[in-house]
C-alpha cells in the first residue's frame, strides 16, 4: 500500500517545461505534473516502518523500490521493480511519461507515493520546507554533474545555461574547490 503525503512546497523543473510544450514524448492528457516536492505524511501504507504520520519530508524524484539489485547498491536511477514497464524503460518519476510509468506528480495538494520507505528525506523540525524545496532534483542534478566531472582545485570549469540546474552547478564546482569558473 502506499503513502499519502499532504504538498506544503512544490518547485518547478525545467523538465516539466519540455512536458507542457510537448518535447517530451508519451505524455497522457490529465497527467499531474512536477517531480519536486516537500511535504507531511498523512496516511502510511502498510509496509513502511521507518516514517510516521506527521513526519515532514522531501519527495525524492525518483521512486524506488528498495529491493532490487539497484537498490541495494544505491544506484538511485536504476530501480528495476518501480516502473510497471519493468526492464523495457528507464527510471520510474513522478509526473512523467508514459516510459517513466505514469504516476501522478507532485504540484498537487496531495500525491500518493509507492515505494515510500524507500525514497523520502526525513527533515529535521528545525529546517524550513524552503531551504529543502530544491534538494528533490535541482540541486542533486547539479551536484552530480559536478561530482562526476571529478572537479579538482585548479580546474577551470565551463557552466552553460542560464536557470536552476546552472546555479547549483556554480555552487557545486565551487564546493568541489574548482580554481576557476566560466559562466
Amino acid at each position: 500500500m502506499p503513502s499519502f503525503t499532504h504538498l506544503t512546497y512544490s518547485a518547478i523543473c525545467s523538465t516539466d517545461l519540455h512536458m507542457i510544450r510537448g518535447t517530451f514524448t508519451g505524455m497522457k492528457l490529465g497527467i499531474i505534473l512536477g517531480h519536486e516536492g516537500v511535504g507531511i505524511i498523512e496516511e502510511i501504507g502498510s509496509n513502511v516502518r521507518n516514517l510516521k504520520v506527521g513526519d515532514r519530508v522531501v519527495v525524492p524524484l525518483t521512486i524506488a523500490c528498495g529491493y532490487c539489485s539497484y537498490s541495494r547498491i544505491e544506484y538511485h536511477a536504476q530501480y528495476d521493480n518501480a516502473n510497471p514497464h519493468r526492464h523495457n524503460a528507464g527510471t520510474a518519476f513522478f509526473g512523467g511519461p508514459e516510459a517513466a510509468g505514469l504516476f501522478d506528480g507532485l504540484q498537487a495538494e496531495y500525491a500518493r507515493i509507492p515505494y515510500a520507505n524507500t525514497g523520502f528525506i526525513k527533515l529535521l523540525k528545525e529546517v524550513t520546507d524552503d531551504q529543502v524545496i530544491l534538494l528533490s532534483d535541482i540541486f542533486p542534478t547539479a551536484y552530480f554533474g559536478a561530482d562526476i566531472a571529478e572537479i579538482t582545485p585548479r580546474d577551470i570549469v565551463a557552466i552553460f545555461g542560464c536557470g536552476s540546474v546552472r546555479q547549483f552547478a556554480i555552487v557545486s564546482a565551487r564546493l568541489f574547490g574548482a580554481g576557476h569558473i566560466n559562466c
